[in-house]
């Protein structure tokens, strides 16, 4: 079956940092990065998200002749996202309720 898969559509570095960003198939953009030997992940519905969460904080320890980069990266996700689902008028899922307990008397433990 084929099932849709999400898109990479830029992959690279800022600074010492190694970057990729995916478009996933609902619209939103995924991103992954390894910092201190780890990787770290995110998930965000629009570019403004994207920024905040991702290219600012790559930034703080790049150096400055790193703009051009996180421009490259943003137009590159605009151009990924063209076409696809906006994920903020997607309707969302409703939690779930746990039944409510039932009343009476408590059970005997065994």
């Amino acid at each position: 079956m084929d099932e849709p898969q999400a898109k990479a559509v830029w992959q690279g570095a800022i600074g010492n940092v190694a970057l990729r960003v995916e478009i996933l198939p609902s619209g939103r953009i995924a991103a992954s990065w390894r910092v201190g030997g780890g990787e770290r992940r995110t998930v965000v519905d629009t570019v403004e998200q994207f920024e905040r969460q991702v290219l600012f904080q790559l930034m703080l320890n790049a150096p400055p002749e790193q703009d051009k980069v996180v421009s490259e990266v943003l137009a590159a996700v605009m151009e990924g996202k063209r076409g696809m689902p906006d994920p903020t008028m997607l309707p969302r899922s409703r939690k779930r309720r746990r039944p409510a307990r039932r009343g009476g008397r408590p059970r005997r433990r065994r």
